[in-house]
């Protein structure tokens, strides 16, 4: 092997090792963080879901495990965040445009289930 790649091969072996990262592993972050991603995945921050989104169309994919390091991600939020708005907020369906305008702003950020300890 060329030693210049084996070199290269050493570094992003060192940087994997010593992952202190948002995701789960290195490959994850790499992958969310990088704008044109061949994959398409996705992180939700609101509902705590990955996910791979449809090139032809609006459709989804929920993931539960990373591609990459195999671990469970974290269970995604999204029953709850619609729970939380009609029982706190008396909003039934808060993606419809009457209603969107009166989900408070932590429901559209992570803040409402860090609040929550979920």
């Amino acid at each position: 092997m060329d030693k210049h790649l084996k070199e290269i091969q050493d570094k992003i072996t060192l940087a994997k090792q010593s992952y202190k990262g948002s995701f789960c592993c290195w490959e994850m972050d790499l992958m969310l963080q990088n704008k044109s991603n061949l994959y398409n995945l996705k992180y939700d921050f609101t509902v705590r879901e990955y996910y791979l989104k449809s090139l032809e169309g609006p459709y989804i994919h929920i993931i539960e495990f990373c591609p990459w390091c195999g671990i469970y991600l974290m269970k995604g939020l999204r029953d709850e965040w619609f729970d939380i708005l009609e029982k706190e907020y008396g909003l039934d369906d808060p993606s419809w445009p009457e209603q969107e305008a009166k989900v408070p702003v932590e429901f559209k950020t992570d803040e409402w289930w860090k609040k929550r300890g979920l």
